[in-house]
């Protein structure tokens, strides 16, 4: 089943009504921005190279920061419905393989909550890239997240966070009163390494699903917030690999944080972008 979704608008009207299986939407001009935006925006070209690192985090204060990362880890944010990166369609091959920083601020003192940080993300991929697409269903193997062990133990690399990720203090705030926030509370993917600080498991299992080969859901029943270390053998080195002594991503999961995937067919819904242009630097 197919639908047209204008991006600028779903928030407010929902998804369009459905066309005819196999028929291309029109044609569509980007509509006005409307609801909440970052208040400055920066995107430089930064070449991409899976090895060296970089990574996607956000602020307390809700500044979104993204270091030599190609467009393909943030367009989810254009789908009207949650889709994982794996469930975009449609991008040219720029937007995988160049790499970009990006440094998106809200107005000062805002305090922006979550549903109008993906909002501002929308409308930022709206603006400087263009971004138009749809919504299609297709059937897939997907996969249930659930703890491995009978007696819910979980592994030793995943643990309750007692990190404060509340925005820091003011300068001049009275010692006492001052808050002892760390620089990073979120997840940061390298070659063979997730490490997450402060988040909650249904946040990170989007990033899973091109490790597991299918979307992944979270059904631990494990609530709050979570830290965990994750290291697995990068998806380009075969199993058995000499040169590699780190298990497989499925096997880590188990062993590193006490967690397994579960295969299933599943209905999931795919972003397909019909419309994308290169951001212009600034």
């Amino acid at each position: 089943m197919k639908s047209r979704t204008l991006l600028g608008v779903t928030l407010a009207a929902g998804l369009a009504a459905p066309t005819l299986s196999g028929q291309q939407p029109a044609a569509t001009p980007t509509p006005p921005l409307s609801g909440a935006q970052f208040d400055v925006v920066s995107i430089k070209p930064h070449p991409y190279d899976p090895a060296s690192g970089g990574g996607m985090r956000t602020l307390p204060d809700g500044t979104f920061m993204m270091t030599s990362q190609p467009i393909w880890s943030i367009i989810t944010y254009a789908s009207p419905v949650p889709v994982s990166p794996r469930n975009v369609t449609g991008l040219p091959e720029w937007a995988r393989t160049e790499g970009y920083d990006i440094i998106a601020k809200p107005a000062p003192d805002s305090h922006p909550t979550r549903e109008q940080l993906t909002e501002m993300m929308r409308n930022l991929l709206i603006e400087r890239l263009k971004v138009v697409g749809h919504v299609e269903e297709q059937q897939q193997t997907t996969f249930a997240l659930v703890v491995a062990r009978s007696d819910g133990r979980l592994g030793s690399q995943l643990k309750k966070s007692t990190v404060d990720c509340a925005p820091p203090s003011p300068p001049d705030a009275a010692p006492q009163t001052r808050s002892s926030t760390p620089s990073r509370c979120g997840m940061r993917m390298g070659q063979g390494t997730i490490e997450a600080t402060g988040m909650a498991l249904d946040r990170m299992v989007r990033s899973f699903g091109g490790l597991a080969g299918g979307e992944v859901t979270n059904r631990t029943g494990l609530d709050g917030l979570y830290d965990l270390t994750l290291r697995f053998s990068p998806s380009r080195l075969s199993a058995g690999d000499p040169t590699d002594d780190a298990p497989q991503f499925e096997t880590a999961l188990q062993e590193q944080l006490g967690l397994k995937l579960v295969a299933e067919k599943t209905m999931v819904k795919i972003f397909v972008v019909d419309h994308i242009e290169r951001p212009t630097p600034d």
